[in-house]
């Protein structure tokens, strides 16, 4: 049964497109050209003894946390360029080098010879996805690729999440990227402790103006929501909205629903 979930997903990456269309590489992990993870770059960034890839996530030894954004692989829902989904097992989001990254158990790519680690990781490439969602029981989180003209600032990804029911009706987005950061608790001067890092997630909301055009904003509130639309007119509207549905104005959810009834209803 493993043998065969390899081989269907490594048949559906050829049959789609070939390995230039959906490969990439990721600045963090530099995957080489057929998308299998270089086993040289990842060593040599964070030493091949100190790395474990299984079936939760990656540990690294002295890094807190993880480079990816989710704490466990989850299924995946995959729409690709060629309009179709295709669904694949245990996937994750690389929030340093925002790449979508697939978990394969049976992959063998051997990372050292001193080692004899295997990394079974594969990137799909940014340009062949168009929505992926990912299924963490009952909860299921959306992520859409968005281009940087559509932005008063060029953020750091050009993947988001969104909390709407359809990607044409994402009125506030949110991307997340991580950055690693030295541990001040461990690296305290004349500490005999080994050197401790961190990958610390950041995360950035997007909330869309009457011009189109998303803006920046690091946390939500209704004074924020209501600069950013400049509608006087019709803010007792959704003054009165906002009480009558009980919305929380720091709730992405809630903040969607406010938009979807100012965008759809009062603006149509």
């Amino acid at each position: 049964m493993k043998k065969l979930l390899l081989l269907s997903i490594l048949l559906l990456t050829n049959a789609v497109f070939s390995q230039e269309d959906i490969f990439s590489r990721s600045s963090l992990f530099n995957f080489s050209k057929d998308g299998v993870l270089n086993a040289s770059s990842l060593k040599n960034t964070f030493g091949a003894e100190n790395i474990v890839i299984d079936d939760e996530n990656i540990k690294i030894t002295q890094y807190l946390g993880s480079p990816l954004l989710f704490e466990t692989w989850l299924e995946a829902k995959v729409l690709f360029n060629d309009g179709k989904y295709y669904h694949i097992p245990k996937t994750n989001y690389d929030a340093i080098g925002d790449h979508f990254i697939v978990y394969v158990k049976d992959l063998k790519n051997e990372l050292d010879n001193s080692t004899k680690k295997n990394f079974p990781l594969i990137a799909l490439k940014n340009e062949s996805i168009i929505h992926i969602s990912f299924r963490n029981g009952l909860e299921v989180r959306n992520f859409i690729k968005i281009s940087p003209e559509h932005f008063n600032n060029k953020p750091k990804t050009i993947f988001f999440e969104y909390f709407s029911t359809k990607p044409g009706k994402a009125y506030i987005i949110k991307n997340y990227y991580k950055k690693i950061t030295r541990n001040k608790l461990k690296n305290m001067p004349y500490s005999d402790s080994p050197e401790e890092f961190v990958f610390k997630t950041y995360q950035v909301y997007f909330i869309k103006n009457p011009d189109g055009i998303y803006v920046s904003k690091t946390s939500l509130g209704k004074k924020k929501i209501f600069q950013i639309l400049n509608d006087k007119p019709v803010e007792k509207k959704l003054k009165s909205f906002i009480k009558e549905h009980k919305l929380k104005m720091t709730n992405p959810k809630d903040v969607q629903k406010l938009l979807s009834y100012y965008y759809d209803d009062l603006k149509k």
